[in-house]
Order: C-alpha cells, then sequence, then structure tokens
C-alpha cells in the first residue's frame, strides 16, 4: 500500500508527523501554490516568506522521493485536480497531512479521500502545543469560552510559570494591567533592529512573487524576515536578550515612529512552524528565572500569554466554530472598503500611519490592528467579510485560523459574543492616551464614529451591564458637539467606504 504525506507552506515543523510517517517507498508531495495565494491578493513579505521558508525547509528532509509543485503564474490545477492527476498516474491507498490551517482545505482532503477510497490520517499541527482534543475537554458544558481561563487551564497542564505548590509565579495568573504604558511613559531609546542579509534562495523567490503576484500589497525592498529555523531561533534569542525586559511594559504603546518598540516579532515563525511555541516558552521562563529580577515578570508572562493563551485559544475557538464563523454579521453591517484604506489616505493620523506601516512592513502590532484599524472600520459599518480580507492581505502573520476569530470575533464583536464578552471599540481619547499622535480635528471624526456606533446600537449598549454607562454618557453630550462629531462621523462614512 503506498502512501504520500502532503505538507504545505506553513507547516515546517521540525518533528512534523508526516515525516515520521511516510516510508522511504513513499512520496512526499511539498506544495506550494495555495487556492489562497490566488483567491486574494496576500502581502508580498508574506508570500516570499513562506515560499523561501518552505524552499529552504526542502533541503532539511532527506527523502529520495520528494515532489516539489511550485507556484505559478497561470495554476494549472488545484489542489486536489493535481492530487487526482497525481492519482491517476500513481495510486496512492495512504494520505498523509497535518491538520491544515483552513477549514475549506481539511474539508477538501476529506471530500477527495472519501470519493477515491484513500485513507486520510490527519495529525496534529506541531505549530501548536495543545490540541482542539484539549480545547474540547476544557470548553464542555461551558455556556461561554473565556481566554482568560483556558491559560490558566493550560499553565496547569504544562507547569507554565507554576511554583513548587501549583500555584501561579508572583501570585497572580495575569499581569495585563501593567503592560499598559502610553507611549509618553517611554523614558529610553528602543535598540533598532539589524537587516536581515537576504540569500540567493530568497532572492529567486522575490523575483517569482514579483512576476506571479505583482499587483499585491507590499514593497520587497523592506523585506527583513528569516525563512529558517536557525535564524528565527537567533531572533527569539535577540529578543530575550535586548526587547524582553521592556516587553510587557510598552506592549500596548502607540509610537508613530517606530512601529516594531520592543515587540518580538516572531508570530511568522510560530505561524509557519519554524519556531516551536512550547520550546520558546521554556526558554524564555528560564531567561526570566536567571535574570534575577532584571526581567519582570509582567513581561515574560505577557509573552508567554500570547503563546500559550492567545493563540491556542484562538486555534480552539476557530476549529470549535467553523464553517459557519465566517457567516457572521451581528451587526448587520454591509459597507464596503475604498482605496484609502489600503494607501493610508483616510484622514485620520493614528490610523493612516498603521495602514502605511502595514502596508510597507506586512506587520503593525496587536494594538493598531485591534484598536485602531478593526475598531474604526468596525463602527463605519464595513462587512466583516471586508475586514477579513483586508486582514488576510495585509500581514505576513495572516492564516485563516488567526484571523476568522480575531476579525469576526475579537476585532468586530460580529459574532455576538462567542468568545468576546463586549465589542472593542474605542474614540479618541484611548487613541492619544496611548500614542504620539497629537491632538486635531481627526478626534471629532473618531469621536463621532464612535457616538454613532453606539446610537444606532442603544437597546445592545443598554442591555449590558458593562456597557450602559456608555448609553448614559452619550444622554449628557453637549447637542451642539454631538451634531458636529456626528455630521464629521457621516462625511468620513461617505468618503471612505461604498
Amino acid at each position: 500500500m503506498s502512501s504520500i504525506g502532503l505538507i504545505f507552506p506553513d507547516q515546517l515543523s521540525l518533528n512534523n508527523e508526516v515525516l515520521e510517517a511516510i516510508q522511504d517507498n513513499d512520496q512526499i508531495l511539498l506544495y506550494e501554490p495555495l487556492e489562497t495565494f490566488y483567491e486574494i491578493s496576500h502581502h508580498k513579505h508574506k508570500l516570499v516568506f513562506l515560499i523561501s521558508a518552505f524552499r529552504h525547509f526542502k533541503k532539511l528532509l532527506k527523502h529520495d522521493n520528494l515532489i516539489h509543485v511550485k507556484i505559478e503564474k497561470e495554476r494549472s490545477l488545484s489542489l486536489i485536480n493535481y492530487l487526482d492527476s497525481l492519482h491517476k498516474k500513481s495510486p496512492f491507498s495512504n494520505l498523509y497531512v497535518a491538520k491544515p490551517s483552513d477549514f475549506k482545505t481539511l474539508k477538501d482532503l476529506m471530500y477527495f479521500c472519501q470519493s477515491h477510497e484513500i485513507k486520510l490520517k490527519v495529525f496534529d499541527d506541531k505549530k501548536f502545543i495543545s490540541t482542539i482534543e484539549d480545547y474540547d475537554a476544557w470548553s464542555e458544558g461551558k455556556k461561554t469560552t473565556i481566554q482568560e481561563y483556558y491559560y490558566r487551564w493550560l499553565r496547569k497542564k504544562f507547569n507554565i510559570l507554576m511554583d513548587d505548590d501549583g500555584k501561579p509565579l508572583g501570585e497572580k495568573w495575569n499581569f495585563d494591567k501593567e503592560n499598559r504604558k502610553g507611549i509618553s511613559q517611554l523614558k529610553v531609546e528602543v535598540p533598532q533592529r539589524n537587516k536581515i542579509k537576504t540569500d540567493s534562495i530568497t532572492v529567486e523567490v522575490m523575483i517569482e512573487i514579483e512576476d506571479i503576484f505583482n499587483s499585491s500589497p507590499g514593497d520587497l525592498e523592506n523585506f527583513n524576515w528569516a525563512v529558517t529555523h536557525e535564524h528565527a531561533w537567533n531572533l527569539f534569542l535577540e529578543f530575550l536578550e535586548i526587547y524582553l525586559p521592556n516587553y510587557g511594559s510598552f506592549q500596548d504603546a502607540i509610537n508613530k515612529d517606530d512601529p516594531f518598540m520592543y515587540h518580538s516579532l516572531l508570530s511568522p515563525y510560530f505561524n509557519a512552524g519554524l519556531l516551536d511555541p512550547m520550546e520558546c516558552i521554556k526558554a524564555a521562563e528560564n531567561k526570566y528565572k536567571e535574570s534575577n529580577g532584571a526581567i519582570p515578570i509582567n513581561s515574560v508572562e505577557g509573552f508567554i500569554r500570547q503563546i500559550l493563551g492567545w493563540r491556542e485559544f484562538i486555534m480552539g475557538v476557530y476549529w470549535d466554530n467553523m464553517p459557519q464563523y465566517k457567516q457572521a454579521n451581528f451587526w448587520s453591517h454591509s459597507k464596503n472598503l475604498t482605496d484609502s484604506w489600503y494607501n493610508g489616505s483616510t484622514g485620520i493620523p493614528p490610523l493612516d500611519t498603521a495602514i502605511i506601516e502595514s502596508n510597507n512592513l506586512g506587520y503593525t502590532h496587536h494594538i493598531n490592528r485591534l484598536m485602531i484599524i478593526s475598531n474604526l472600520m468596525n463602527l463605519s459599518g464595513i462587512h466583516p467579510d471586508e475586514i477579513y480580507k483586508w486582514f488576510m492581505e495585509m500581514y505576513i502573520d495572516s492564516a485563516d485560523w488567526v484571523m476568522v476569530p480575531n476579525v469576526y470575533g475579537m476585532g468586530t464583536f460580529a459574532d455576538g459574543g462567542i468568545f468576546s464578552t463586549k465589542p472593542y471599540i474605542c474614540g479618541s481619547s484611548y487613541m492619544l492616551r496611548m500614542s504620539n499622535h497629537k491632538k486635531g480635528e481627526w478626534c471629532d471624526v473618531v469621536d463621532g464614529l464612535y457616538w454613532r456606533f453606539i446610537e444606532n446600537n442603544l437597546n445592545f449598549f443598554k442591555g449590558n451591564p458593562r456597557l450602559s454607562l456608555m448609553v448614559n454618557a452619550l444622554s449628557k453630550l453637549d447637542p451642539q458637539r454631538k451634531k458636529l462629531i456626528l455630521s464629521k462621523a457621516e462625511e468620513f462614512i461617505e468618503n471612505n467606504t461604498n
């Protein structure tokens, strides 16, 4: 019985179980031209990163029977049609694959195998620590799933940041309240990032991407990402040494002059399998314990929470709620994005800066994504499908499993509260407090969008005890100011949506 192992560009974990299952006479299919690459315009940095890392990964494989399907300008066959043609030429009885990053690919593979009487073995994706079975065991019987409690459950299960008595180090599970310093509180200069040297494989991939995906966003002159396991690990060690001590305190700060600040910039490596999440967590925990207080606990806990807490939780939420998740539209929003959301010409400085950063770098940090971009898209009445597509297109670390819950759940509350207890919305005061943007006329626009959204959804806000204060504040707005800011909000929506 012959078998074939299938590996995608974001499944580069060195302990990918497909590699263990394949025998010497079996085939390994390295498949680059994913459907999603052609369905939407992914950022050029993401495409170069994934394809170059994939081709570097290929060099590590000690297997004589590799099939490498590369990206192409005129795509001849879809994945399923390619597998079908392969099966017709040389029938195989087993198909091995690590769990894909999107529901559709998994569904298509299941249907293909069922139709051809092929046994499909889906292994856990080793770029995650937990499994969907872990999530199901934890969430069983719960009416509401909250990330914080899954995080605590995983901390206990894997003995992360726990003392000998089974209690959390620092006597608290979460130090998030200490991770909210605004940029005005930063009194030291942030060390600059080193320029990464581009090798011949990556240069070759850049040429291909420019030819095949020329209309995608991004400028490859700014490409500065590792494409090997070794280099990604070295960048992780550099983060521990240089950036982790201040990572926590300024995690939410927005610096219009420095998009990176103390952020790790490691999410692409986790999401492609170049870094092992548990290995990094253990290294960060050890670094904290050896630092004798030089690394504050709010920094190491904040970093670990992003991996063991948020990332693992979001993966569970995704698989627990697909495929219906992508149909969610709690607010019944229907507007579309205009070009201003892609080129950063909306007239709102914090938004335009975040958009330009995203366009140039394939990256902007989580507060820009959540409290600036998705917040203002949502307040403007943009359809969640449009927002999802934008976020998938613009970021090097985008993937279906993470962007669906982050957009339809956290970013817009389009899911009606599957895991968020309230919509994440804000006016200009939060943006001013967390950033070094100056107050201006744009504040009236942002505040108008904020209060307009509350007024348009008054019954929802009245019915939520945590949000009813907003309704009271709305009723106390000066009538003249309310008229002014609402008119500016309407003008913004008219100019920046269709």
